[in-house]
């Protein structure tokens, strides 16, 4: 079997949540099938834009496909729990290698270190996702929990330059430990599609969310992003420091700061 799927949206709230939800149920039919999950914001230009396998890989497949099944009309499973939903996609994926050893990279020098990631672009005004929060908010609740909680070093993460520079700004003026920033592009992901280099942009991203597995708490805006750091990792520490306006997973199950 080959299981189909195209998106024009993100990787993570869509793409490989899409594929997240289905797994219980090839779980069950102990089915591990072929994938060909599109995505033309992410996946690879030379394949279809396929996201497999240069940003996830099967760790387990079947026989060669017989069938095409579209992953819509596979029965969907709502998860509530992240050690439910780690334990599924750890059971069929891995992440590509490269991107690994990237995360690994860009975390080494983490010791004791408060992740934050603030959303921007289309999460900074009204939406029907979320209760919408701007940087100087966000910055009251940093210090608000780094009065309780001390860290050596914090590592931040944004879509948008403009706010990534001004909450850089403003945390080495409030903060003094060190400061984790990447130099990779910023780029918001509905606008790669038109980007030769969309391949190599998700990759970082990738590695970008798996690094924020890896720190010892974090602080974020409504994202899908970063909550499939808390999937990779169910025992982070992590807070939502925005409102949801509906209870979808992941991050509706996460405590709100």
């Amino acid at each position: 079997m080959k299981v189909f799927s195209s998106s024009d949206q993100g990787l993570f709230g869509s793409s490989l949540f899409w594929v997240l939800n289905r797994l219980p149920y090839f779980h069950d039919k102990k089915m591990y099938p072929n994938w060909e999950i599109l995505n033309i914001n992410h996946g690879d230009p030379n394949n279809n834009n396929n996201i497999v396998p240069e940003i996830i890989y099967p760790i387990k497949l079947s026989d060669l496909p017989s069938k095409k099944v579209n992953l819509n009309t596979v029965p969907t499973h709502n998860f509530t729990d992240f050690n439910e939903a780690n334990f599924y996609f750890n059971h069929f994926f891995q992440f590509n290698f490269e991107i690994i050893q990237l995360a690994d990279n860009i975390s080494k020098n983490f010791k004791n270190t408060l992740g934050i990631h603030f959303r921007g672009n289309d999460k900074t005004k009204t939406n029907h996702e979320s209760i919408c929060i701007n940087e100087n908010q966000f910055i009251k609740k940093i210090e608000k929990f780094t009065n309780s909680n001390k860290f050596d070093s914090i590592f931040l993460l944004s879509d948008d330059i403009q706010i990534k520079n001004d909450i850089k700004d403003l945390l080495f003026e409030k903060f003094e430990c060190d400061i984790f920033v990447n130099d990779f592009p910023t780029t918001f992901h509905m606008d790669q599609k038109n980007m030769d280099n969309r391949l190599e942009l998700t990759k970082q991203s990738v590695a970008e969310m798996l690094a924020l597995s890896k720190c010892k708490s974090v602080l974020k805006s409504h994202s899908a992003f970063s909550s499939w750091a808390k999937i990779i990792n169910p025992e982070l520490e992590m807070y939502r420091v925005n409102e949801c306006k509906n209870n979808w997973f992941p991050d509706y199950y996460l405590p709100e700061l």
